[in-house]
């Protein structure tokens, strides 16, 4: 397996448990926010709407255009620090497995930042310039 055919299958592993967690309600699709307690439905439209994006944006990085990966690591800072202030209420309890994907899933995406500044994988986006 080469390190191109390993970055891709982490980013579709990432972007199939991205619609997974939103199409069962798991993860941070699932916190309560004043958003979800007034307009459930206008709720789960800007989920979908953010899932969307997501997606669109990991397909971005599937075919190695740099401006992809800017905004996914950005996207991944922020995370990182805004990760600990948030609070975390959820209208369920997942099942006892989704925490154990979910810590994988962090771990992939540290994968994919690491892959996306490390050759082969950096090559492929400069080659793809944007």
């Amino acid at each position: 397996m080469t390190a191109t055919l390993i970055f891709r299958v982490l980013i579709a592993v990432q972007g199939l448990w991205i619609v997974v967690e939103w199409f069962f309600g798991w993860g941070a699709t699932a916190h309560v926010t004043s958003l979800s307690l007034r307009h459930p439905y206008a709720s789960l439209v800007a989920n979908a709407v953010a899932v969307a994006v997501a997606v669109a944006l990991l397909a971005g990085v599937w075919f190695f255009q740099r401006w992809a990966r800017l905004i996914f690591v950005l996207l991944v800072a922020v995370g990182l620090v805004t990760g600990p202030f948030r609070a975390h209420y959820y209208f369920s309890s997942p099942p006892s497995y989704v925490q154990a994907i979910s810590i994988f899933m962090l771990l992939s995406t540290g994968a994919i930042v690491a892959m996306s500044f490390l050759p082969p994988v950096r090559d492929r986006f400069v080659k793809n310039g944007a």
